[in-house]
């Protein structure tokens, strides 16, 4: 039993590391520290639940910040800013929104300039990168390693009122795509035959419930992307060729990502 328990103990801090970057350090910090609780045994467990949270809540919103800044120049994006804000809760709750500086000013700016432009609208953030280190994968991700990427929701109308419409048809930000309409270029379908299953696979495990209650902002989708690529800091954006061609983005910093990566007509791959 021992054993098992180290086993368990080991495999925890690692998941917590690989998925938050510090949830396996507060999870040894905690193991360490509940040694000295000798409460009763439901309020030890409601008093260890607690104990773990509150120290991966002050290495995360505390400590983090501090590095991130201090040392690898990244910000974490705002949570609650009026023009840019997660998509979901657990970008954020998972260390997963830091961006390098100058990427930071870019999108405010970018988002800014789209509510500024289209009243109302708010700007989505889905993945960006975890505060430490160089090279730090952000799993599943192949390149959010460095603080120099970032990606993005699209735009939505309701399909009844035709109205912007903040939010997204995706409970994960990903996997509810525009599909390639007939007659233009289909690179999904192209990549899958050429043997990389993985390309659509978001797809198939994310629940397409919502799709209908959304419509595929073209005017506001375009307009956002037209403005990031005309910010001498951005190098990269990444979507399916198929709707560069439909919204009729012209400029060369926009590209494909190659069948190796994941599709990317569910969000906006951007990079300094």
């Amino acid at each position: 039993m021992r054993v098992f328990r180290v086993i368990t103990h080991i495999f925890i801090v690692l998941l917590l590391t690989i998925t938050t970057q510090v949830g396996g350090l507060a999870y040894m910090i905690y193991l360490w520290l509940r040694r000295y609780i000798t409460t009763l045994d439901w309020k030890r467990k409601v008093f260890n639940f607690g104990l773990f949270i509150v120290l991966y809540s002050l290495l995360s919103f505390v400590v983090l910040p501090f590095l991130a800044s201090s040392f690898y120049n990244r910000k974490a994006l705002p949570i609650t800013h009026s023009v840019l804000q997660p998509l979901r809760m657990y970008t954020y709750m998972m260390n997963r929104h830091y961006v390098d500086g100058d990427l930071y000013d870019v999108l405010i700016h970018s988002a800014a300039q789209m509510q500024k432009e289209f009243p109302e609208t708010k700007t989505y953030y889905l993945d960006g990168c975890f505060p430490l280190g160089a090279k730090f994968p952000l799993l599943p991700h192949w390149s959010h390693n460095d603080g120099r990427k970032i990606d993005l929701a699209f735009y939505y109308t309701d399909p009844i009122t035709k109205e912007d419409k903040n939010g997204s048809p995706s409970w994960l930000g990903y996997g509810v795509c525009e599909l390639p309409k007939i007659g233009e270029e289909n690179m999904p379908e192209y990549c899958i035959n050429k043997g990389y299953f993985q390309y659509s696979l978001l797809e198939k495990l994310v629940p397409q419930y919502k799709k209908n209650d959304y419509s595929f902002d073209t005017k506001r989708t375009k307009r956002f992307i037209q403005i990031l690529t005309n910010s001498g800091k951005i190098k990269k954006i990444f979507i399916e060729p198929h709707l560069k061609k439909r919204m009729k983005l012209t400029s060369s910093k926009i590209r494909f990502h190659g069948c190796h990566a994941v599709r990317h007509d569910d969000h906006i791959h951007v990079q300094i």
